[in-house]
């Protein structure tokens, strides 16, 4: 996974646009602060970054208040001697909603050459206005319960052109609601994996919560994000 997060960002900067921070999700939180720490060492080596332009706001079991993120971000405008830079931001649940609030531009806006990754133990103690800028990257294995492989497979198929079996099969079959909810669970499990389409997860999930309380029909949704996919 790491690894083709390496790739999108090198990719990315090469184009010079601008990088959406990460948000790096485990219920095991000392687990996941190792891994991103493992993440920048290996993006200073691969972009030959000197580590001093790695910025890390530790945990250290204290408020994160409005002062403390502004120090923090004060070099985000300047531009580094370096492809990028990286500020890492670990454990944001010690955000304050004003400090959290006050990084709502910066987050929207990040420049070029800013990699911020973020980490919590989950989405449930942050602001929706923070979740919405993010790319969020989940390490736990709660999804491989609604994981399916046999609509993952199509999935695949159907998003590399390998084959169209996924639309014909909903074509063809007498599916119900769940079923549809269940193929639309997979398309975020595969979205988010592949890191693609990663502006599509949210609106399937509002989608999805539609279904479930007013009824939405579920084949028109389904339709039509197979559809954005190959347009």
């Amino acid at each position: 996974m790491l690894n083709n997060i390496i790739e999108i960002i090198i990719s990315q900067l090469n184009k010079k646009e601008e990088i959406a921070p990460f948000l790096f999700l485990w219920n095991n939180i000392s687990k996941v602060n190792n891994e991103i720490e493992i993440l920048c060492n290996d993006l200073c080596e691969k972009l030959d970054i000197n580590k001093n332009y790695v910025f890390k706001l530790v945990d250290d079991d204290t408020k994160i208040k409005v002062r403390d993120i502004k120090d923090f971000l004060e070099r985000i405008y300047i531009t580094p001697p370096y492809k990028a830079q990286i500020f890492f931001i670990e454990n944001i649940w010690r955000m304050t909603e004003e400090s959290a609030n006050s990084c709502l531009k910066i987050f929207e806006e990040p420049w070029v050459w800013n990699l911020i990754f973020l980490t919590n133990e989950s989405e449930s103690s942050i602001l929706d206005t923070i979740l919405s800028r993010c790319t969020i990257v989940n390490f736990d294995n709660k999804e491989d319960d609604i994981k399916n492989d046999f609509y993952y497979s199509m999935i695949d198929d159907y998003i590399r052109g390998i084959n169209y079996s996924l639309a014909s099969y909903i074509f063809k079959e007498k599916l119900e609601k769940e079923a549809y909810i269940k193929i639309l669970k997979n398309l975020i499990i595969y979205f988010r994996e592949k890191l693609i389409y990663l502006d599509f997860i949210e609106k399937i999930n509002d989608d999805i919560n539609w279904i479930q309380k007013n009824n939405l029909l579920p084949k028109y949704v389904l339709d039509k994000y197979l559809i954005k996919i190959k347009n």
